[in-house]
């Protein structure tokens, strides 16, 4: 865990993969966007858990996991798949977490878990994933990406009754559903989605995304 990146232009949202997107690590990811600029992109996918028990990971860190006995640990993305994530929502548990979308903040140090009251950590008074990778694109990449249409861009906020996923979702929602849910909360059918053929540059999918 280390110094998070800096935040910019797609930063705070999601990205939802198309079915055509041909990248086995990407199929139906919904990723929340933490950086996006001239050098490249970065983000964690939301919706890869892993067999590892957040209990087990916490014992791993020499503390106490106090959350949900059911959570488990999240596969972030492909790159440097020993590199910790902490997305949560009580910005008091760690004064250096960066908001990294409405509502939704960032830790990448250790410290914070290894210092938590009583040697626990997870506790009611705040949801969290903890993620290992993370998703990253060089300068361009994710541009050109998006320019044939391989992925759908879902806002996060905690406006009531606009577009997108509210800040609590992201911590919520099942993820076996998020790709769904994402996409229908800005009108989007995901099985239309699905029924589309060909490569995600076909011109179908194009259309849809824009």
């Amino acid at each position: 865990m280390e110094d998070e990146p800096n935040a910019s232009a797609l930063a705070g949202n999601l990205l939802c993969a198309v079915p055509q997107l041909a990248d086995p690590n990407f199929k139906r990811a919904v990723v929340l966007m933490l950086d996006h600029g001239a050098e490249g992109a970065l983000g964690l996918v939301l919706n890869n858990p892993l067999p590892n028990a957040m209990e087990d990971v916490a014992s791993n860190l020499g503390v106490i996991w106090a959350g949900p006995p059911e959570a488990v640990a999240r596969v972030g993305g492909p790159v440097e798949p020993i590199r910790g994530w902490v997305l949560h929502d009580s910005p008091s548990w760690d004064p250096g977490a960066r908001e990294v979308a409405e509502g939704v903040w960032l830790t990448t140090s250790l410290i914070p878990i290894q210092t938590s009251p009583d040697g626990k950590w997870g506790g009611s008074d705040m949801r969290l994933l903890f993620l290992l990778g993370y998703a990253g694109w060089g300068a361009g990449q994710l541009e050109q990406e998006i320019a044939v249409g391989s992925w759908v861009s879902v806002p996060v906020s905690a406006a009531p009754g606009g577009p997108g996923v509210r800040p609590g979702w992201v911590f919520d929602a099942d993820p076996g559903n998020m790709w769904d849910e994402a996409l229908s909360s800005i009108g989007v059918d995901p099985a239309r989605l699905v029924g589309l053929q060909g490569s995600a540059d076909s011109a179908g999918t194009r259309a849809l995304l824009h």
